[in-house]
């Protein structure tokens, strides 16, 4: 069965497998637009995680899963921003408890743990549960490496499209996993999920009530109880008279719409994560999106929150008492993210250091894997080098206030030749848009596009050709039958050659004045790009000598039909050029989700060993499956791919990343 078939089995599965989204379909601009401007205006006058701060904040525990029902953790006890010293007490019982359950369990969890990470997954039915299935395998055979399924999934992001909703959620994210692994692994693998902007189009509502009840998604349960997380992976805390061991922390960061970091967030990490850091301990960062690739630019914020959260909060921490900060003697040693759909890895590198340098695990590092189901995004754009903050301040100072323009020693990423899709192929994805031969045709990916712009086409040329034919004193018909009798090529020259004049003369004043990325000039091209297109058809229509015995109806019915097939395929095509020449900006994002592509999908497998390193293997799928068929068994109805699922590869050698870095 295809994907368009198996909405009639929905009783039996439980969900309504959905296809992918046709993103500049008429349906879903509409949909999203309104979502994204509510969004934006509950961003600034209703913050949920505000909310979050009478949520339970007690620390994670990978060992302490709850019993199916009930609450993950207890509730919380304290309030307010306490000194290190105020919470010394509280840590020492806590160690005490945590080291009796070591021993009531055969002594401490081992220091060896599989973790799998993928983002923005909730899309199309074929492209996620494809990716879904793989991450439920017990264990993937790839060129040589045997690599088990993760206990930890993290879902970096973006986990339902094109908005949340509890149908959207169900039908595009937890139906697909929750038949990918059904119930019955024990213990049930930790799946932990960090909101991106597609999540938050609700305000957060549908991501709450899905990722922070402590339920299971099918063998994956659910543990969190904010919309962000933190985990102490591996090592130990110090207390109850032991002494503390290094080990890794994963952390998720809910920067909203990229916006700030709010205070209740800020007050959980400060509690659970900054309080305990000790020297040699590691941290990977999970945040929403690459805030990196534009940080150098003037104006880009985003980046600087994330600092501010790395340099204040996992680099150093404040001591109330002096008023000061502290080394923590911590370090950020992976950022992941995703938003972005496409693979890219960024290495730190010292200043002058060349790029072919060979692989050193001890270096920081920076990937965005946003393959898990959406559509692929082109990459070849990326920068190959990013200038970010230095990684402190004078004691007394926050991070904050600094940037990469001020600070002399700031970090340098060099971005690695791994990219997926790769800079051939991604640079002839784009094109695809605008070429009529292929599937990915604007027109054809997303239905009813050319059918509102025909309509829209319609329209335009009736009020135009209305004032036009008022101006002669002559109807519409008799306009239309006077031309072509008239100086027709003198005509057809003026429709044809004026627009595409009036757009070099934008394009030029707007490169003189700077304002190539003004919304208005932007808006400007696109009308300018349409009116081309609509005196194609006007011209057409007037080279077609009218029978002088048809009836005016006809003829006016036939001009019209011309009129809007010329607006379905020539404004089309239009408008696909106009997107593949507008060279940055939303707009130009859409060459890439106008075609929603569904194959090229992936995600990371990362294995922290006993000796503390971590090794990342970034697993890819050049095709994803697309014919299933229904089967039951024990655990109910599920779908099962025709062909058994597609072939997994390494995009790149195994990256190691130790423990303890040799860089700032």
């Amino acid at each position: 069965m295809k994907s368009r078939e198996l909405a009639q089995h929905h009783a039996v599965l439980g969900f309504t497998p959905q296809g992918a989204v046709r993103w500049l379909s008429p349906m879903s601009l509409a949909r999203t637009a309104l979502k994204v401007a509510a969004a934006t205006v509950f961003a600034d006058f209703g913050d949920k995680r505000e909310l979050e701060g009478s949520f339970p904040a007690d620390p994670l525990r990978l060992d302490k899963l709850p019993v199916p029902g009930q609450p993950a953790q207890p509730p919380v006890s304290n309030r307010g921003l306490p000194s290190p010293a105020e919470l010394e007490a509280e840590r020492e019982l806590e160690a005490e408890r945590e080291l009796e359950d070591d021993r009531a369990a055969g002594g401490p969890a081992a220091a060896e743990l599989w973790l799998d990470y993928t983002a923005d997954l909730g899309d199309g039915f074929d492209s996620t549960y494809t990716v879904a299935s793989l991450l439920a395998q017990e264990s993937l055979a790839v060129e040589g490496h045997e690599l088990p399924r993760g206990k930890v999934l993290v879902l970096g992001g973006d986990e339902v499209y094109p908005v949340a909703s509890p149908a959207a959620y169900e039908n595009r994210m937890a139906g697909p996993y929750r038949m990918a692994l059904p119930q019955g692994i024990n213990p049930p693998a930790i799946m932990l999920a960090l909101p991106g902007n597609h999540d938050w189009y609700d305000g957060l509502t549908s991501f709450i009530r899905l990722f922070t009840r402590q339920r299971n998604i099918g063998g994956w349960r659910t543990i969190q109880t904010r919309s962000y997380f933190a985990v102490r992976l591996t090592g130990e805390s110090p207390g109850a008279g032991r002494k503390g061991t290094p080990g890794w922390w994963l952390l998720g960061l809910d920067s909203q719409l990229g916006q700030y970091i709010d205070e209740p967030q800020l007050d959980y990490f400060y509690r659970n994560v900054t309080l305990q850091l000790q020297p040699g301990d590691a941290i990977i960062l999970c945040v929403a999106a690459p805030f990196w690739v534009d940080a150098a630019k003037p104006g880009i914020n985003e980046f600087r929150q994330v600092n501010f959260f790395e340099q204040d909060y996992l680099r150093r921490r404040f001591d109330p008492q002096t008023g000061l900060f502290q080394a923590t003697g911590a370090s950020v040693r992976l950022w992941l993210t995703g938003d972005l759909h496409h693979y890219s890895r960024y290495e730190q590198r010292a200043p002058g250091e060349a790029r072919n340098m060979p692989p050193d695990p001890t270096r920081t590092q920076m990937i965005t894997c946003g393959l898990g189901g959406a559509y692929l995004s082109d990459a070849h754009w990326l920068p190959e080098d990013l200038v970010l903050p230095a990684p402190s301040a004078a004691p007394g100072e926050s991070a904050g206030v600094r940037d990469a323009q001020q600070t002399p020693a700031a970090r340098r990423f060099t971005r690695m030749p791994a990219i997926y899709p790769g800079p051939s192929d991604s640079r002839l994805l784009g094109p695809r848009l605008a070429n009529p031969l292929s599937p990915h045709w604007l027109p054809v990916r997303n239905p009813g596009f050319g059918l509102s712009l025909g309509i829209v086409h319609v329209i335009a040329a009736l009020t135009l050709w209305t004032v036009f034919s008022a101006f002669r004193g002559e109807s519409f018909i008799d306009s239309v039958r006077s031309l072509t009798h008239g100086n027709t090529p003198l005509l057809l020259g003026a429709l044809v050659l004026a627009m595409p004049l009036l757009l070099a003369v934008l394009a030029l004043l707007a490169r003189v004045l700077g304002l190539t990325t003004a919304g208005i000039v932007v808006f400007a091209r696109g009308a300018l790009y349409q009116l081309s297109a609509l005196a194609v058809s006007a011209a057409v229509v007037i080279l077609i000598p009218w029978p002088d015995g048809w009836p005016d109806f006809v003829i006016l019915f036939l001009a019209l039909a011309l009129v809007h097939l010329g607006g379905w395929a020539l404004g089309s095509e239009a408008f696909a050029l106009y997107i593949l020449a507008t060279p940055s900006g939303e707009v130009s994002s859409w060459k890439m989700s106008g075609q929603s592509i569904e194959d090229h999908k992936g995600f990371l497998r990362i294995h922290l060993t006993p000796d503390g390193n971590l090794t990342i293997y970034p697993l890819m799928v050049d095709t994803v499956s697309r014919d299933w068929q229904l089967a039951t068994d024990d655990d109910g109805a599920r779908l099962v791919p025709v062909d058994g699922l597609p072939a997994v590869r390494l995009l790149e050698h195994p990256i190691t990343i130790t423990r303890k870095g040799t860089t700032p």
